[in-house]
């Protein structure tokens, strides 16, 4: 399996005990952590909902999302993981539906455009893991991409071997306050 950060072990725990995020996908919501999607259904860009258990009390939070799959190229061989899919800042949280999900709404596009999943053919199930959390004051773009050391354009040779417990640090993110994984094969 693919190196877990603290934050990604957390999640993946939390996550099999209740779920705290949803992924929104055309004609599908993944809310049941460790389901499987189809490369077709996790293609589109995700939005994302979090339990309202689960936001900050302070009004004009915002928060940073990260996606990565933990198993390049295999799960059994993970040399190239993990594999950045997506970075999304700036989310603040819209009203609570009535399953007590709130939307997160950006003002921005992911500033990691979201990669879907592409397992190669001959692996077995990838898991492409979600992690929401408080955005701190002064974080922005110019300083992510900064702290972070990301072109512009982020190809995909920047985002193989993703280290999260790092980039973590260098943001300054607290605890995860959300998460969410499913599976995907070729």
């Amino acid at each position: 399996m693919g190196q877990e950060s603290p934050s990604v072990q957390k999640t993946i725990a939390e996550a099999a005990k209740a779920t705290t995020l949803r992924l929104h996908f055309p004609g599908v919501t993944h809310a049941a952590a460790g389901g499987n999607l189809s490369i077709e259904q996790a293609t589109p860009t995700p939005t994302l909902s979090i339990a309202k258990d689960a936001l900050k009390a302070e009004p004009g939070t915002k928060y940073v999302a990260v996606s990565i799959d933990l198993d390049a190229p295999f799960p059994s061989w993970s040399f190239l993981g993990p594999i950045l899919h997506g970075i999304h800042i700036d989310l603040v949280a819209g009203a609570p539906d009535a399953d007590g999900f709130a939307p997160l709404e950006g003002a921005s596009e992911w500033l990691v455009p979201y990669l879907p999943p592409g397992p190669p053919k001959p692996s077995s199930a990838h898991r492409y893991v979600f992690l929401v959390f408080e955005q701190p004051q002064g974080l922005d773009a110019d300083k992510v991409r900064s702290l972070l050391k990301l072109a512009p354009e982020v190809k995909l040779t920047a985002r193989l071997w993703w280290n999260q417990e790092s980039s973590e640090k260098k943001l300054g993110l607290g605890d995860v306050l959300a998460g969410n994984y499913f599976l995907t094969a070729a």
